[in-house]
């Protein structure tokens, strides 16, 4: 059985400026440290503007579909590291918050399709 990488570009790039918006947010309402506040805001915003730029395939603005894997990839493994870091500190709340964040981001590269074309069947016929 192969797995199938079923969502589209447009619904990551929505999907990616949901996961920046509550990295932007989220440190302020659970109260964390002014150095996890930060964090969130620029990794937030690094997220919302890797999810706008992902929102055509070609244009003005746009990245292409391949350097959004990477960029992808390389987002969820900041995230993490940044959690180590952050749990080397002692901020149990910021680690677990960026290191749930990172899984999200992973997750979210993992079963994305970085192709324009239409998605394959889940099942075969």
């Amino acid at each position: 059985m192969t797995r199938s990488r079923s969502i589209s570009p447009g619904l990551r790039a929505g999907l990616l400026v949901g996961v920046g918006s509550a990295l932007f947010a989220v440190p302020f309402v659970i109260g964390l440290s002014l150095a996890a506040i930060v964090t969130g805001v620029i990794v937030g915003t690094l997220a919302i503007g890797l999810g706008l730029a992902g929102t055509a395939p070609e244009g003005r603005g746009t990245i292409p579909l391949s350097a959004h894997a990477v960029y992808d990839a390389g987002l969820a493994a900041g995230l993490v590291l940044s959690a180590l870091l952050f749990a080397v500190t002692g901020e149990t709340g910021a680690a677990a918050f960026f290191f749930a964040t990172g899984l999200v981001q992973l997750t979210l590269s993992a079963v994305t399709r970085y192709t324009a074309g239409p998605a394959a069947p889940i099942f075969p016929q």
